[in-house]
């Protein structure tokens, strides 16, 4: 039987509408608690495929590297990202306020990366988070691959996006590394931050400092370390300084991100002043 265009797209309209109302009803029938439960589900599938396609995972030396790279030049690590709890001011958020504050935070990434373009400097945008053990909801133990022997290790929902900045104007890198502060504490003013990282040239200054949003230190480290850059990534710039030191369980590893490079010279192009690396 032959079907008109005007027939066909008429019947296509009817089984989008079926499509929506079935989907409707199965909403409408779901408890609250399952809601949130297919949410969390979805934001971790969405993580899941985010990580796949546009970042690579990092060793602890790995970061470290990057990091020590530009000790002599000094650089800082800024945020725009900010807890959904640290914003409402409360213990706990709903799914709906995670959600808002998701989309605020990426918003604001996306200011800040057009800061960083426009400012000369040479940034690397980090997502720092948690591997956690997969556990066997009936038994309660650790799942372990079968070929392997090693424990299961997924994503957890709440990474944070934080940029290393770097110096590299002037004729000499490092030569403006005070400018290379004001751009930090700027920016920790313009995206309500408690404070940034500020690791002045090793000629000038061999420590580091965690500032204020008003310039004050709030604390320095005269050997900065690995142990260091997790309280920079998990704790301090997103979730606020009264949450510096949270305990981190033992079924949770810490993992680092960084961009893959750019597949071409368009993209690289789109990504001006970003500091690309191929990790093996």
């Amino acid at each position: 039987m032959k079907v008109s265009k005007g027939e066909l797209k008429k019947i296509i309209k009817e089984e989008i509408e079926k499509v929506h109302h079935n989907t409707s009803l199965m909403e409408d029938t779901l408890t609250e608690e399952e809601k949130k439960h297919w949410r969390k589900q979805c934001r971790r599938e969405k993580l899941q495929v985010d990580l796949e396609k546009n970042w690579q995972l990092l060793s602890e030396a790995s970061i470290w590297n990057i990091v020590t790279k530009y000790m002599d030049a000094g650089f800082i690590i800024v945020s725009a990202d900010r807890s959904c709890e640290a914003t409402i001011g409360a213990s706990e958020c709903s799914e709906e306020q995670q959600e808002q504050q998701d989309h605020l935070n990426r918003e604001n990434r996306n200011k800040l990366r057009k800061i960083l373009k426009s400012s000369g400097f040479g940034y690397v945008p980090t997502l720092g988070g948690f591997k956690e053990k997969l556990i066997d909801k009936e038994t309660g133990e650790v799942v372990t691959d079968p070929e392997t022997g090693d424990p299961v290790l997924v994503d957890t929902k709440h990474p944070e996006h934080s940029f290393i900045v770097h110096s590299q104007k002037g004729a000499k890198p490092g030569d403006n590394h005070e400018e290379l502060r004001e751009l930090g504490l700027s920016i920790a003013s313009q995206f309500n931050q408690d404070s940034i990282l500020y690791k002045p040239p090793n000629a000038v200054d061999p420590k580091a400092y965690y500032l204020t949003s008003d310039g004050e230190i709030d604390m320095e480290f005269a050997d900065l370390a690995v142990e260091d850059l997790d309280q920079i990534f998990y704790t301090q710039l997103a979730k606020g300084t009264k949450r510096r030191y949270s305990h981190i369980p033992e079924h949770v590893e810490r993992v680092y991100y960084i961009p893959k490079p750019p597949k071409g010279m368009q993209e690289a192009i789109k990504r001006y002043g970003e500091t690309f690396y191929r990790m093996k």
